[in-house]
């Protein structure tokens, strides 16, 4: 939507009305949207319902939520680095993906295909609205399948189809740039369809927001530049398919991240005590444990059956194999 209203500005006014003043408008546009998330940030009550449940609870129910301790972050690094190493890898092979496609490419089609900036930047958009429709469906599939899957397939994806997308964007047949870029973009889409949902599965309740936020925030940090070394690369080498090879190399912080990640799909948040708000909801947890834990060893029951039944069935042929063959010892 953001950037329809600014090739709808830039139609409206022409190309060198908008560089010359025409370019504020969008930032104008957006001050007001800014200051709304401001006041909802800041001066924005409770839900009525986390209100009245903090009312309802024990006063040192209470401050244990209102006064937690604090979390050092030199503790996450130490006791907590692999799912760290894991959220900063799939935050950076997923926001460098991004930044690449939807933030660089209008300008790599503008400035290095040399086609029109409005033009550019309605390919991407309507690379954006194929994607609205892909997410979904990834993060539905990977309820299922699981999310681990999806960034492994993502990443190798990435690796494999990084210079053939390339190939099409560069011919400068519109087709074929918009084909590119929906396959990078389906590619994104096997990240970001998963990501929200892994990222605070990978730590445990008393570090989640903490070690959540440091993670993250270094990989943005990494990844916000993309733009600016893509650019850069291309601009001194005149090498139209280095982004490709930049986000190759991506693709491998990808796949070392989909390995040491686990699986997090259909699993309880990592926690050291349930998640119960009274002393009611604590019970029905506690009998859904038990429940869990009894079809648990209900299954193991079986399967030890299953195997004991192939260990008689090996022990019978192994007998069977000797009465033909008396002589073997």
């Amino acid at each position: 939507f953001g950037a329809g209203v600014v090739v709808l500005i830039s139609t409206i006014l022409g190309e060198q009305r908008f560089e010359e003043w025409g370019w504020r408008i969008p930032f104008l546009l957006a001050l007001p949207l800014g200051m709304i998330g401001l006041y909802l940030r800041h001066a924005a009550e409770e839900t009525p319902a986390f209100q009245q449940q903090l009312d309802q609870m024990e006063q040192d129910d209470q401050d244990d939520v209102e006064n937690r301790p604090r979390i050092s972050f030199k503790e996450i690094a130490t006791k907590y680095w692999r799912p760290l190493l894991v959220c900063i890898g799939l935050v950076l092979t997923t926001n460098i993906t991004y930044y690449m496609l939807l933030t660089y490419m209008p300008s790599y089609l503008s400035h290095n295909l040399h086609y029109s900036e409005d033009r550019g930047v309605l390919i991407i958009i309507a690379v954006m609205i194929g994607m609205l429709f892909v997410q979904p469906v990834i993060g539905l599939a990977s309820d299922r399948f699981g999310r681990k899957p999806f960034v492994l397939f993502g990443s190798v994806a990435l690796l494999v189809l990084s210079i053939p997308c390339f190939h099409l964007i560069v011919s400068g047949k519109i087709g074929l740039i918009f084909v590119g870029l929906f396959l990078l973009a389906i590619v994104l889409n096997c990240f970001t369809g998963v990501m929200a949902s892994t990222l605070p599965a990978l730590f445990p309740t008393r570090i989640r927001y903490s070690a959540l936020a440091a993670s993250f925030n270094i990989a943005i940090i990494i990844a916000g530049l993309t733009p600016t070394i893509a650019a850069a690369l291309v601009d001194s080498t005149g090498n139209l398919y280095l982004p490709a090879y930049y986000l190759m190399l991506v693709s491998l912080v990808g796949i070392a991240t989909a390995i040491f990640m686990k699986e997090t799909a259909n699993k309880p948040l990592r926690g050291a005590t349930p998640l119960a708000s009274s002393k009611k909801e604590a019970k029905e947890l506690l009998v859904q444990s038990y429940e869990r834990l009894e079809q648990g060893v209900e299954d193991l029951d079986a399967e030890i059956a299953k195997l004991k039944e192939q260990i008689e069935a090996l022990e019978l042929r192994k007998q069977q194999y000797i009465d033909l063959h008396p002589h073997l010892d």
